[in-house]
């Protein structure tokens, strides 16, 4: 093995290093991530996210390094972050929550209903994150449930795996919910499974949007009175903002077939907002570049065609930074027989035609060859498949010659609802 010490001076690292760091993500967070946090004074969980993606993958967090026994080039890969919102890492976690997905559906038809927040009530939401979430995702589980459970639909309980997003292609807030819902459900008085009595739907479309409104608007005046809502609106005026208005639910049709389902949810389980690869830094405009889906412009039965937003870079981060989740908050959730509790409940009751035998967890080296396509390496100079792995300890000066650092100034006095709102991730 080579001695790493040697190796970090060879003559061409400082340019192998910056092509291996070159992220637009990471770079617009090195030079503005912390005029940003000075500027808009986001809660230290955001904080702590924005000081872990500027140093993502880059020589401060260290790694290894793949030389040529040949021509002595080397190849820098570096440690991501590890945080679970950073968009730059997190491939062997996405696809170990596939697999984790995988074991845990039935072998029964299931079906994709999309639960969407009113644009009416974004701001609300804004304001106050981890209540309006949350009552989100009771309320898609209280409706499905509720409408499940009536003999005119199906007269069972159902399972679904709920997750939150906050944000569409092209980084808006648009607050919904995914749920992956069993065609069907365990009748507890005959203890059998009972499928619906429609074929492509488990109720009417208007009676699912109506009974979610009425179920959202409950919870949301039980959180007014129990004073956990922070906003310049009462209850009454928000009740008639939305009243008139038809609340979307999308349902797809039922399907066996659930592996598309699975990895659009995937990819977005660990990451938020954007993906490294949708992200260009316009270095002489000084812009970010969203390269994102035109749905309004999809013609029916073809891939939506690609169009960009362009932003300055305090606003790019300040919108990336909106859809971070309130510390600790649970994107994913399972409900009915899906849960924890109710598997141990209903597992051994549920016919072994129902059950199947979870999928191994893959190992992170069977998943690594995966994303490598299993393909061997080779030198990118010379193209000799001969190397060896050093390792390559953090760069401590990384951080004092890229991270771009405004003048310190003074902490400022705030008032209890400026506190308030800090604890809540929202901008003061």
């Amino acid at each position: 093995m080579s001695d790493p010490a040697t190796k970090n001076k060879s003559p061409d690292k400082e340019s192998q290093h910056k092509k291996a760091v070159e992220n637009s993500i990471g770079k617009i967070f090195c030079l503005y991530g912390e005029q940003y946090i000075e500027e808009y004074k986001p809660a230290l969980h955001k904080i702590k996210l924005i000081r872990s993606m500027r140093v993502c993958k880059s020589p401060a967090m260290g790694g290894k390094a793949i030389v040529c026994k040949k021509c002595a080039h080397h190849h820098y890969l570096y440690y991501g972050c590890g945080n679970s919102h950073c968009p730059i890492c997190g491939s062997i976690k996405r696809e170990q929550w596939e697999d984790k997905l995988r074991a845990d559906l039935l072998p029964v038809a299931y079906v994709h209903i999309i639960f969407t927040l009113p644009k009416e009530l974004r701001r609300l939401a804004r304001m106050n994150k981890k209540e309006i979430y949350n009552l989100l995702m009771r309320s898609s589980w209280q409706t499905i449930k509720e409408l499940s459970e009536k003999e005119e639909n199906i007269g069972a309980l159902p399972g679904i795996i709920s997750v939150l997003h906050t944000f569409g292609s092209d980084m808006k807030y648009h607050v919904h919910t995914h749920n992956l819902v069993t065609f069907g459900g365990y009748d507890k008085r005959t203890e059998k499974w009972k499928s619906p009595k429609r074929k492509d739907k488990i109720a009417r479309y208007r009676k699912m949007s109506s009974r979610y409104k009425e179920i959202f608007l409950e919870g949301l005046e039980e959180l007014y009175k129990a004073g956990l809502i922070i906003y310049d609106e009462s209850y009454d005026q928000i009740k008639v903002g939305v009243a008139d208005k038809r609340w979307v639910v999308h349902n797809t049709k039922p399907t066996l077939d659930t592996r598309i389902l699975e990895q659009y949810l995937s990819r977005y389980i660990n990451r938020i907002a954007i993906s490294n690869s949708k992200v260009e830094w316009l270095e002489e405009q000084q812009k970010v570049k969203l390269i994102h889906n035109d749905y309004e412009n999809q013609k029916e039965g073809e891939a939506a065609p690609k169009t960009h937003r362009k932003f300055d870079p305090l606003m790019f981060i300040h919108q990336f930074m909106e859809h971070v989740l309130p510390k600790y908050f649970q994107k994913t959730r399972r409900y009915g027989i899906q849960s924890n509790a109710s598997k141990k409940k209903y597992r051994k009751l549920i016919p072994e035609e129902l059950t199947k035998e979870g999928a191994v967890i893959r190992t992170v080296m069977q998943i690594v060859t995966k994303l490598l396509a299993e393909n061997p390496y080779q030198c990118e100079q010379c193209e000799s498949e001969e190397y060896e792995i050093v390792m390559v300890l953090p760069d401590k000066e990384w951080i004092h010659r890229y991270i771009k650092v405004p003048g310190r100034s003074p902490p400022q006095k705030r008032t209890f609802e400026e506190i308030i709102r800090h604890q809540r991730g929202i901008a003061v």
